[in-house]
This record gives C-alpha cells, sequence and structure tokens, in this order.
C-alpha cells in the first residue's frame, strides 16, 4: 500500500476527465438522472435534462469526500442547508454500472487534500500487525480485522459501510488505549457538528495489543501532526 500511495501522490489528474453516468440522491425528492465528471480543476454533476442546472466544485471548494462504496460518493460542500438548520449541504451520487477506483479516489483525495472517508477497504499487503476486532456501536457493530501498516490504519470487515482506510498523516488524530484489549481511532471525518470533534471508532480487540507497537504508534501520529 505504501509504494501505491506514492505512486498515486506523484501522478496528477494531468487534464483527463473520468466520467460515469450517475444518480444524484436526493432526500425526499425525486433523483435526477446524469453525467459525474471528474476533471482537471475538480468535480461537475451535469443532469441530462438541459432545463436543470449542473453542480460543480472546485477541488477546494469539496469539505470532505465520501466513498461510501464501490459505487457511491459523497461530497460535503460549504453550502448551508436550510432544511437541516444550516449544515453543510452533502450531495450524494450513485454511478449506473460503473466503479469509483481505488486509484481515482486517492488522486481525488490527493487534489482535495484534506481528510476523506474510505468504506472501501481491503487488507493491505505490507501490515505490520493484523488484529482480529469488533468494531463496538451504539446499535449495532461489525467484526472484522485491524490492519497496521506504515502508512494506514484500516478495519476490514464484511459488512457493508463499516469497513474504514485511515491514512495516518491525513486522517488520524490521536490513537487510545484503556487497556490491551481496547482501541480508540480518533480521526478527522466529515462531522457537521457547530463545533467540530473527531469521529471516535471503538474497537474491541480479540487479541492483545501489543504495547510496544502502540507505543511506537503514538509517537509517530505526534510527529505527523507537528509537520501538518
Amino acid at each position: 500500500m505504501k509504494l501505491l500511495t506514492l505512486l498515486l501522490l506523484a501522478v496528477p489528474l494531468a487534464g483527463a476527465e473520468t466520467s460515469f453516468d450517475a444518480k444524484w440522491k436526493k432526500t425526499l425528492r425525486p433523483d435526477v438522472d446524469g453525467t459525474l465528471s471528474v476533471r482537471e480543476d475538480g468535480i461537475r454533476f451535469q443532469p441530462s435534462k438541459e432545463t436543470k442546472q449542473a453542480l460543480e466544485w472546485s477541488f477546494e471548494d469539496v469539505q470532505h469526500f465520501d466513498r461510501a462504496s464501490p459505487s457511491e460518493v459523497a461530497i460535503q460542500s460549504y453550502i448551508d442547508s436550510m432544511l437541516r438548520l444550516g449544515q453543510d449541504r452533502w450531495y450524494r451520487f450513485v454511478l449506473v454500472d460503473s466503479e469509483f477506483s481505488d486509484e481515482l479516489h486517492a488522486r481525488v483525495v490527493n487534489r482535495i487534500g484534506r481528510p476523506a472517508t474510505d468504506r472501501v477497504a481491503r487488507e493491505p499487503v505490507d501490515a505490520k500487525l493484523a488484529i482480529p476486532a469488533k468494531n463496538v456501536r451504539l446499535l449495532r457493530g461489525s467484526e472484522g480485522v485491524l490492519y497496521f501498516t506504515p502508512e494506514w490504519i484500516v478495519y476490514s470487515t464484511s459488512r457493508r459501510g463499516h469497513s474504514r482506510a485511515w491514512r495516518l498523516d491525513r486522517d488520524v488524530e490521536a490513537v487510545w488505549s484503556s487497556d490491551p484489549y481496547r482501541l480508540e481511532v480518533h480521526v478527522l471525518g466529515g462531522s457537521e457538528a457547530f463545533a467540530r470533534q473527531t469521529d471516535t471508532y471503538r474497537f474491541s480487540l480479540k487479541r492483545r495489543l501489543d504495547r510496544t507497537y502502540y507505543d511506537e504508534l503514538r509517537i509517530t501520529l505526534h510527529s505527523l501532526r507537528n509537520l501538518r
């Protein structure tokens, strides 16, 4: 994963445009068919009906990018939503017979230059540590495996939408362990709270967490925070 990341960061969008047939999923209103395009200067959604206005975001106008599945992405804008009491508006798109690839996702997030959410996480090839774990949630959690690489923390599970991949230098703010069988990962997510807070993911570990590795991870994160 380290080599792949370096290669992706080194390759700009280079003027190329990638387009998908897509549906803009609107709450309590009919979906809008159109074309979702990743361009050199940003992201655009062009509705099929000429009477409907296109949506456009430069990369700096994207507050958060969420790949919810291989065929679904969401954009958090800086536009207030009056229906949601001024919270920043999200736009959700489902691709038709296409997938938003790992390469394209990494390139887009690199251009945005902010923390992102990736729910399409797979077992990394360069994991230094792998621990079976349960992601503990209020109503229903999931079981999977936590992977730790020199650049990533990855939680992979078969439950749809629960997998995550967090880059240490971009997404992870801190980790915390109260005992060798508990771990919290604090990430910079797309929280819509008025006072921004980190998103906390709590894991119950099925194997003991090596304390030496945990201490090294905390030192690494502290060093990376100083470079942001």
